[in-house]
C-alpha cells in the first residue's frame, strides 16, 4: 500500500503553515479496494460502486482508511474534516440503508448517522453520532435525533459532512428542498496525537449501502 502523507512531523521536517490541507483524497471503489486498511468482506465491487450487503453482525465496520499517522499532530491542533459521500440512491430509497460515517482516534469515534427514506417519517436524513470504534461500533449515542417529521420524501444519495474537531462541532448537509442542514454539538473530543482514521459502519445486520465515491479533506485551521 502506497500512501502519500501531506504532513510534516515536528522535529523532523518544517512545520506546516496554518490553513494547510493535510490530507485530500477522492476514494473511488478501486481506490478503496487498494488503500483501505480494512474493508468488509460482505461487499461486491465494480468500477461504478462498492456495495456492502447484509452481514453477520450489527454495528459492524465496513471500511477504515488512515488519514493522519500517530504522533504527527498535537492533540490541540485545530482541524476541520470535510467528507462528501455519494451513495446509490436506488438502495437508500427502498431498503434498509442506515450507515455511519466519521473519524476516530482509535479510542473514540465521532461522526454522523444517515438514514434511508423509510425512516424519514420521524427522523432527519442525518444527525450526530458518537461511540467506541473497533470491529463494531459500541457504546454509541445519537445526537440531535429528530422525533418530528421533517417532510423529506426522497433519499438524497449525496451527503456533505463537516466536523470541526477542536470545537466538537459538526454539520450535515443534504440537498432536500433546496438544502437541509443539521448542526451537531459533540460531547467527546478526539486525541489527534493518536492519529486519525476515516471509518464507516453499518447499523443493522440487514443494512445495505452502495458507495460510488467518498471525498475526505483534512484542513489545519488558522
Amino acid at each position: 500500500m502506497e500512501i502519500i502523507w501531506i504532513i510534516y512531523v515536528a522535529g523532523l521536517f518544517p512545520v506546516l503553515s496554518e490553513g494547510e490541507i493535510l490530507y485530500h483524497q477522492t476514494m473511488t471503489p478501486s481506490w478503496l479496494e487498494t488503500h483501505a486498511s480494512y474493508i468488509d468482506n460482505s461487499r461486491t465491487s465494480t468500477t461504478d460502486q462498492v456495495t456492502f450487503n447484509a452481514g453477520p453482525v450489527a454495528q459492524r465496520a465496513l471500511l477504515k482508511v488512515p488519514l493522519i499517522p500517530p504522533g504527527a499532530l498535537r492533540s490541540s491542533t485545530p482541524l476541520t474534516i470535510e467528507i462528501t459521500v455519494a451513495n446509490d440512491a436506488s438502495i437508500g430509497q427502498v431498503v434498509d440503508s442506515d450507515t455511519r460515517y466519521g473519524v476516530s482516534d482509535g479510542a473514540r469515534f465521532i461522526g454522523f448517522q444517515t438514514r434511508d427514506r423509510t425512516n424519514y417519517i420521524n427522523m432527519y436524513p442525518c444527525y450526530g453520532l458518537e461511540g467506541v470504534p473497533g470491529q463494531t461500533l459500541s457504546s454509541h449515542q445519537y445526537i440531535s435525533q429528530a422525533t418530528n417529521k421533517p417532510g423529506h420524501s426522497k433519499y438524497p444519495g449525496r451527503f456533505v459532512f463537516t466536523i470541526k474537531l477542536d470545537e466538537r462541532w459538526g454539520s450535515c448537509y443534504t440537498a432536500h428542498d433546496g438544502g437541509s442542514v443539521k448542526n451537531i454539538g459533540y460531547s467527546n473530543r478526539l486525541m489527534l496525537s493518536r492519529g486519525l482514521t476515516f471509518e464507516v459502519y453499518s447499523e443493522d445486520r440487514k443494512d445495505r449501502v452502495g458507495i460510488k465515491y467518498i471525498k475526505v479533506v483534512v484542513i489545519q485551521d488558522v
